[in-house]
């Protein structure tokens, strides 16, 4: 598809996946026993991470874990069908907050005051 079928790249089955395996690898990191293992375990969230959409990369800057990418799969959705997909300033905001530079003017066109 074109360019704002980024979630064609991957699909929602593998996304979904992605998320579960991620909050797995958090909470494991949480409770490393040693250095060690958290240093393991973070390495292969660095990897599964590799593996991710360029544009998800720039769009999780900040939080590039499970919940940066449900707020991922929610923004996509919206851009896609904001009618049927709504989400919260607050949420496009956090969006664009990890992208350079922040269209202020995009934010307003989708939620004018």
């Amino acid at each position: 598809m074109g360019e704002s079928g980024c979630l064609d790249l991957i699909s929602l089955p593998e996304i979904l996946k992605t998320i579960e395996i991620l909050e797995t690898l958090e909470a494991l990191l949480d409770n490393a026993p040693s250095c060690e293992v958290k240093a393991i375990l973070q390495e292969a969230r660095i990897k599964l991470s590799e593996t991710f959409p360029d544009d998800f990369k720039e769009a999780t800057r900040e939080d590039a874990g499970a919940e940066g990418l449900r707020c991922y799969i929610r923004v996509k959705a919206f851009f896609e069908n904001p009618t049927e997909n709504p989400i919260s300033p607050q949420e496009l905001e956090a969006y664009y907050r990890n992208r350079e530079p922040v269209d202020e003017d995009a934010v307003e066109f989708f939620f004018p005051e």
